[in-house]
């Protein structure tokens, strides 16, 4: 029978249902097993910390998952998700607690995260965090190996979530990251969990008007 929606909550996954990244902590998994892509990849890293972040971590990911086949990719992503769904450490238990609420009460819930979606499937099954849509990023194959094909992430994410009909201008939209400023600016009603001091200023000044929650 087809669920009723009163309300619509969209929820990013990382630092809103999970307290770290997901995605990143797969890529340094795959980089610290290989001493010869981690030195390809440490003078990225350090630009990264430097405050060019976004410029690089494609990069990153690349040399981290060259040479990797699908079904390799599938169970990494698989083995990793379960193991951060299942951890205290990883999971906001107040938040997915909100969230079980919701979705017992007919409200149509939607996670959308830059992460990728096997990964993000894993996890969430394990942490038994419901949902009735996931918007993620895509990886596609290519001879180099596994590469990001449709990130999620900024506007994509916005734009990924509207070819979905996620109604986001009626929507509640759930997040901790500035990243998400696309999103937020389009969403009806916008509640940060366990954002910094920095993030809440930058919403602010970009007018977007936000409830506060600690976690």
């Amino acid at each position: 029978m087809p669920r009723d929606f009163p309300m619509v909550v969209v929820y990013d996954l990382d630092g809103v249902i999970t307290r770290k990244d997901t995605f990143t902590a797969l890529i340094v998994t795959r980089l610290v097993r290989s001493p010869l892509r981690l030195l390809r990849a440490i003078p990225l890293i350090l630009l990264g910390i430097r405050g060019w972040k976004a410029e690089f971590s494609q990069k990153i990911t690349e040399i981290a998952l060259a040479g990797m086949a699908g079904d390799k990719y599938e169970e990494l992503a698989e083995q990793l998700g379960r193991k951060f769904g299942s951890e205290a450490k990883w999971i906001r238990a107040q938040t997915v607690e909100k969230m079980r609420k919701e979705y017992d009460s007919g409200h149509r819930i939607v996670i959308a995260t830059a992460t990728e979606r096997r990964l993000a499937e894993a996890l969430l099954a394990v942490a038994e965090v419901p949902y009735d849509q996931l918007s993620a990023s895509l990886l596609v194959s290519t001879p180099a190996g596994l590469k990001i094909g449709d990130h999620r992430v900024g506007a994509r994410k916005l734009a990924a979530l509207l070819e979905l009909d996620v109604p986001i201008s009626r929507s509640q939209f759930v997040t901790d990251s500035t990243t998400d400023l696309p999103t937020a600016e389009a969403a009806g009603c916008v509640v940060l969990v366990g954002a910094s001091k920095r993030t809440r200023r930058r919403f602010g000044r970009a007018g977007v008007e936000v409830i506060l929650r600690a976690s």
